[in-house]
């Protein structure tokens, strides 16, 4: 997905920092929590837990309780009908056990980032985008919150809660992919992780290549290039693996997984459009694109396959071929000009017929492969556009990206490798 289409990013090309990151982030889960019912049930579970019954104590009956409050920017004084406070730390390490030997007094009227009322419980918490250690801060915000009801005291009835950023991440992952196992997916849970992934992806669940299966964890290998790629300058694709590139023959680089052979194969396709087809068909002749390419230290050969392509709005249909397939040449450049493009069925689709059987191997179905008949003849359709298109693939074994990638933190490898493939596919077009 477009990054600049998530709900929680902010539409500037500027990284906001600081104070503007800290509010985003906070806000950002603030939203997922008020619009994600199974994300803040995990949520609150966790931190109520931390004190012993509090969960049973308050969940066991609700009868005539108050609903849940969620509030950000909150000014502590105005916090009142609560007998017990937990106070929230979330930033990008764990808190540790010195929050009951703070002694950061001072009187003020501390704002918390996020605000929580269960019925007699409150929680306020200190959001950091990064590994600052507030917990002096948090400290003196629980004590301000407190200060004002003299039976309650910091030892007695404040809890400290860790909830740092991975934990956090963790039960969102694991929300969301339940909600996928139960077809109730939710794209602002989805949205939010992929906004915290942007900002830093080390704090999602994370496993390095080299300790993944390939026949076994498919989906895990895919999420791992996926985050590379949402962390490199790269735009990402909608619903496909791979990225965006600006080539004029070509607009997409794919990446698959071959189970067969345990590579990762990585493709482009020149001339998949007739707009694409102009910057391939410049000369007479079949375009001709290099035999290898240089890629990580090691020559790759190109696999070429040829992709006539029938699309409408979308696509519909589509033939591929082989050189062997051929038994006389239809990429040229005069079948380019003459034949791709917008066809109508009453001029034009009986010529694209016989100019398919006549250069087509007639061991090669081709109508029965495109389902000429059912998808077009039979159809109700008027019209369709023909491209003249080429798959360009280079495959890389599984093991050596597992060589590159060995540190689950570090995604640099597979970003400079992603870049490298970029960059070499760039220059595969030879005339």
């Amino acid at each position: 997905m477009n990054k600049y289409l998530n709900i929680y990013k902010t539409y500037t090309k500027v990284n906001r920092e600081n104070y503007q990151l800290e509010d985003d982030l906070t806000r950002a889960l603030a939203i997922a929590l008020q619009e994600n019912d199974v994300f803040l049930h995990q949520f609150l579970k966790y931190i109520l837990n931390q004190k012993e019954n509090a969960y049973s104590n308050l969940f066991d009956d609700y009868t005539n309780k108050n609903p849940i409050e969620i509030d950000i920017q909150k000014p502590v004084e105005t916090i009142e009908g609560f007998d017990h406070l937990f106070a929230v730390r979330i930033s990008g390490d764990a808190m540790g056990n010195d929050f009951y030997n703070q002694n950061h007094d001072q009187d003020y009227n501390a704002i918390t980032d996020m605000f929580i009322q269960i019925d007699n419980m409150a929680i306020i918490f200190e959001v950091k985008p990064n590994n600052h250690n507030s917990t002096a801060q948090l400290y003196n915000q629980a004590y301000n919150t407190i200060k004002g009801n003299e039976s309650l005291t910091i030892q007695n009835d404040v809890t400290a809660v860790d909830f740092n950023w991975p934990l956090i991440m963790q039960i969102a992952v694991r929300v969301n992919n339940y909600q996928f196992a139960i077809k109730k997916e939710s794209r602002l849970l989805d949205n939010f992780i992929s906004y915290i992934k942007m900002h830093n992806y080390q704090w999602l669940p994370q496993l390095s290549l080299s300790v993944l299966s390939f026949t076994e964890n498919s989906s895990s290998i895919s999420k791992r290039l996926n985050d590379a790629i949402e962390n490199s300058d790269n735009t990402a694709i909608n619903n496909r693996l791979g990225i965006k590139c600006n080539f004029g023959w070509a607009e997409e680089v794919l990446i698959y997984l071959n189970q067969k052979t345990e590579e990762v194969r990585f493709s482009v396709y020149p001339g998949n459009t007739k707009a694409q087809g102009y910057h391939i068909f410049k000369s007479e002749g079949e375009p001709q694109f290099k035999k290898t390419l240089y890629i990580n230290n090691e020559d790759r050969k190109i696999n070429k396959n040829y992709h006539i392509k029938f699309s409408g709005q979308s696509y519909i249909t589509g033939l591929w071929a082989g050189e062997k397939d051929f038994k006389k040449p239809l990429y040229t450049k005069a079948n380019f000009y003459n034949h791709s493009g917008r066809k109508k069925r009453s001029l034009h689709w009986d010529t694209i017929k016989n100019l398919l059987d006549n250069v087509f191997d007639d061991d090669y179905e081709w109508k029965k492969y495109c389902k000429w008949d059912e998808k077009l003849i039979d159809s109700n359709r008027s019209q369709f556009d023909i491209s003249f298109g080429y798959e360009l693939s280079i495959s890389i074994p599984f093991k050596e990206l597992q060589i590159l990638d060995t540190n689950k933190k570090d995604l640099t490898s597979l970003i400079n490798l992603i870049n490298e493939v970029k960059k070499a596919f760039k220059t595969v077009l030879i005339k």
